[in-house]
């Protein structure tokens, strides 16, 4: 196995959303604005330096509390078993491929727990009624609030670089049908690796997704090449990866890159820690019959993907998840010739 790494560019979120006075961008956001697209085009993936009212503080806070949770026992933590939600796709609460998946023999080395939106009464997230699990509610709340307001930042920028409005594609997002997850890979011996992985090869089913990690490493990105590279925790930043439904928008000009878990590229008395990462996977609304924006199509630049509903992707793609206990699968996107 290579031990070598992506090399990602680095996005200032802070500079690609500065303004004039006037409420334009200003000339060093329009710059930054296109780095971030070259980066999502080139690889699907990329470095964005903390977003939004994200700081290293929240989010260490936010892996103490997500470290209590998954510390409890498993029969605790079974009493908020989540289920494949039939509107949506990722259920709410906690998952344990290992434990719930009908092939645990190769099932994701992984627990996670899950969220949407915390004020859907109709569909409501579970929770734990102890102190620490409501400190997490609040958090990741919080959390889930300005991921959503960073995802609509990064669509408008993108828009403006192919010359739509940067508004255009808001009203996709107006549900905040985004998911939360909490995941916890459990510490293993090296010789797990033989025939496990933490997560399987696989791509990000939605929009956008940010994911913010600890210091275990193991995250490997597959580049163009065909080779597998470590994508290391940077400091100070989170790691920005296209989803599908967002490749299939912009008609492939944005890649959603194959991605995975495995183990991390030092191990150490023969010995895998424990590794947490939290993830916001940006989902746009499940009704959104989404294919390619006409901006991008024409007579040499056909469209590449045939209509899909949004919700129907993503529940088609859980369920892979759910029953086989990893997302492994071969890629059957149905595009013109």
């Amino acid at each position: 196995m290579t031990e070598s790494q992506a090399d990602l560019p680095v996005i200032d979120y802070a500079v690609l959303t500065a303004t004039d006075p006037e409420g334009n961008r200003t000339p060093s956001a329009l710059t930054e604005c296109h780095r971030l697209f070259t980066a999502l085009r080139d690889t699907g993936f990329t470095y964005l330096q903390y977003p939004g009212s994200t700081t290293n503080d929240t989010i260490n806070t936010l892996f103490d509390l997500s470290q209590r949770f998954f510390s409890k026992p498993l029969t605790e933590k079974l009493r908020i078993v989540g289920h494949i939600d039939k509107g949506r796709g990722p259920s709410q609460g906690y998952s344990n491929p290992q434990h719930l998946a009908t092939d645990t023999a190769s099932s994701d080395l992984k627990e996670y727990f899950g969220m949407y939106r915390d004020d859907d009464t109709d569909r409501p997230n579970q929770w734990l009624p102890d102190a620490n699990s409501q400190a997490l509610r609040a958090g990741l709340v919080r959390f889930f609030d300005s991921c959503h307001e960073v995802v609509v930042s990064l669509l408008a920028a993108l828009s403006e670089e192919i010359g739509i409005p940067p508004d255009a594609l808001r009203p996709f997002l107006d549900d905040r049908n985004h998911f939360v997850a909490c995941l916890r890979y459990p510490a293993v011996g090296a010789d797990a690796f033989a025939t496990r992985t933490r997560a399987a090869p696989h791509t990000d089913y939605g929009c956008l997704t940010l994911l913010f990690n600890d210091e275990a490493g193991g995250l490997q990105v597959r580049r163009g090449d065909g080779e597998w590279r470590y994508v290391p925790r940077r400091e100070g930043c989170a790691v920005l990866n296209v989803g599908d439904l967002l490749s299939r928008l912009f008609n492939g000009l944005l890649p959603s890159t194959m991605h995975r878990v495995v183990e991390p590229p030092v191990i150490r008395d023969n010995h895998a820690p424990d590794r947490y990462s939290i993830a916001f996977f940006a989902h746009f609304n499940a009704d959104l019959l989404v294919k390619p924006l006409e901006a991008l199509v024409s007579e040499t630049h056909p469209a590449r993907f045939e209509p899909v509903v949004a919700g129907e992707h993503v529940k088609a793609r859980v369920r892979q998840l759910h029953l086989a206990g990893n997302s492994l699968r071969e890629e059957k996107t149905v595009a013109h010739a």
